[in-house]
């Protein structure tokens, strides 16, 4: 479909009548990349401010938090104040959102649960006004790889299991102008059928997780298949993208690769410029590295706009190091230099075919999203035929349970592997910090 078309038939009304005014952020968005450093800071320190102040005065979670600390939102002269407030963490969400989050808001606010990449599933809810930024900060970054909002997508993404939610997701899919292809099928035969598939499309960008995209690319040079001539560039997310991972996709799609980092939590964290710098969405986080040396360490988010479940400081659980070097670009938007974590393993079947860690996770969102019965799970292929499941219950877990997350996981990776319920009080990080929530040892 045409960009003009897409934009003004489907996505810009859908998102105004979400309550999601796009089109009068926009603007506003492409401008405050290119100010200068101390009016961004200033930028940040009033809504800063506004967040603060509202958590505190709306969220009986925040308000006895803050007291606790002898905290007053009222004190804060500077963007580094910030660092006198405490931290809050992914367990502190699962375990309060509802006096962490403000009821009056949720009549205009989408719920949203993730399993994150440290196995702990979480859910919160998110207001149309700061879906609306977050989506234009999106927008704005993408520029910079060349895609205009309706454009026509690519998009190798998880595709929802039952009948309803994949009713949604092609509703979503046409309102984006994409066409969805599952991460979770990687054969010989599908990627043939989605190069066919893209040849008629004319998608402008492709966009999906790194081992994904990168595994089509390496079937397009091993088969001496030409480029697909409409894709203008390539953005990859979820996973770490390696130079090799990067060199392959480039090479494939003769078009250059632009990576993205984010988290369901808080949606986009920062993307890549034209120059190969991860720039920060500034305008709309406040991103920190808890690290007493001021180099690396675990990044803390505070999200400046969402006022459904205020995230104030809040440990991603991932790991990076901030820039104090301007980017060539010109932008004033922060960089950061490197993220850490998030390695993730592909599951192989005894089929011989691949399947893409983020299946595993769908099946245990899906369990957690209605059941809420366990704190943290870990993923461990032993063999082909044999995966451990690592998992912290809580006081809903229930021999039911337990029989559905196996059918589940029969039913959504291998009827052909026995998967094995370890329940346990903790499990192991890396000594990187994070967790590895799949891991396959063979």
């Amino acid at each position: 479909m045409n960009r003009l078309l897409s934009q003004s038939l489907f996505f810009y009304p859908a998102t105004v009548l979400k309550g999601e005014p796009i089109p009068f952020f926009l603007s506003g968005y492409k401008a405050r990349q290119w100010i200068g450093e101390s009016d961004l800071q200033k930028y940040q320190l009033h809504h800063l401010k506004k967040i603060t102040s509202f958590a505190y005065e709306n969220s009986s979670f925040y308000r006895e938090l803050f007291e606790k600390h002898g905290i007053d939102p009222g004190d804060l002269r500077s963007v580094n104040d910030l660092q006198r407030f405490p931290v809050i963490s992914k367990r502190d969400l699962i375990e309060n959102l509802e006096t962490m989050s403000v009821r009056k808001h949720r009549i205009i606010a989408d719920s949203k649960t993730t399993g994150g990449s440290t196995g702990e599933p979480v859910k919160l809810f998110k207001n149309a006004f700061a879906l609306a930024r977050e989506r234009c900060a999106t927008a704005r970054s993408y520029e910079w790889a060349g895609v205009r909002i309706g454009d026509p997508q690519l998009r190798f993404w998880g595709v929802p299991h039952s009948q309803l939610g994949s009713r949604k997701a092609a509703l979503i899919d046409l309102v984006a102008n994409r066409k969805r292809i599952s991460a979770f099928d990687i054969t010989d035969k599908t990627l043939r059928e989605y190069y066919e598939l893209a040849l008629k499309f004319e998608p402008r960008y492709i966009y999906g997780y790194v081992s994904v995209v990168e595994k089509f690319a390496a079937f397009i040079l091993e088969n001496g298949l030409r480029p697909i001539p409409s894709v203008n560039s390539v953005i990859t997310t979820s996973e770490i993208l390696s130079d090799g991972a990067r060199s392959t996709i480039s090479e494939a799609f003769c078009a250059k690769v632009f990576n993205e980092y984010g988290c369901g939590e808080v949606g986009s964290i920062a993307h890549e410029c034209e120059h190969g710098s991860m720039h920060l969405m500034a305008d709309n986080l406040l991103v920190e590295v808890n690290s007493d040396e001021g180099s690396s360490g675990e990044l803390i988010v505070t999200d400046l706009f969402n006022k459904a479940t205020p995230l104030i400081r809040y440990r991603l659980g991932d790991y990076g190091t901030l820039s104090k070097r301007p980017c060539v670009c010109g932008r004033s938007l922060p960089v950061i230099e490197s993220i850490h974590g998030r390695a993730y393993d592909i599951i192989s079947l005894p089929t011989g075919q691949k399947v893409h860690p983020e299946a595993v996770i769908y099946v245990f969102e899906g369990i957690q999203s209605h059941l809420n019965a366990f704190k943290q799970f870990q993923v461990v292929q032993e063999s082909l035929e044999r995966i451990t499941v690592n998992l912290i219950p809580n006081s809903h877990w229930s021999e039911t349970t337990h029989r559905k997350l196996v059918e589940d996981l029969r039913r959504d990776i291998s009827d052909q592997i026995t998967f094995d319920v370890n329940l346990v009080d903790s499990i192991d990080r890396e000594p990187s910090g994070k967790m590895r929530l799949v891991k396959c040892k063979i």
